[in-house]
């Protein structure tokens, strides 16, 4: 499930997925984001993404894990953007 959440944020949800494998999902989706080329008006640009994932744990709430996910996020933007963070 994919949709949007916040301004240029976007929630996806891997259901039956452990953390190891929602990285590789994640790695394939930075990269494939970064090796694509955009146009608008005239202009070619390229973009990337940072990513952060968390795992469901047993005593989560909805909140809790987007909170994680989140400070996953932030961690991959301090540490230089365009990368994959994952917090347990």
């Amino acid at each position: 499930m994919v949709g949007r959440f916040g301004g240029e944020e976007f929630l996806v949800i891997l259901t039956n997925t452990d953390a190891k494998s929602a990285k590789v999902v994640a790695e394939k989706l930075r990269s494939a984001v970064e090796k694509k080329t955009f146009k608008y008006k005239n202009e070619t640009f390229k973009v990337t993404i940072s990513l952060g994932i968390a795992s469901l744990r047993e005593d989560d709430t909805p909140e809790s894990i987007i909170e994680r996910a989140d400070d996953a996020l932030y961690i991959s933007k301090k540490e230089g953007k365009n990368r994959v963070t994952v917090i347990e």
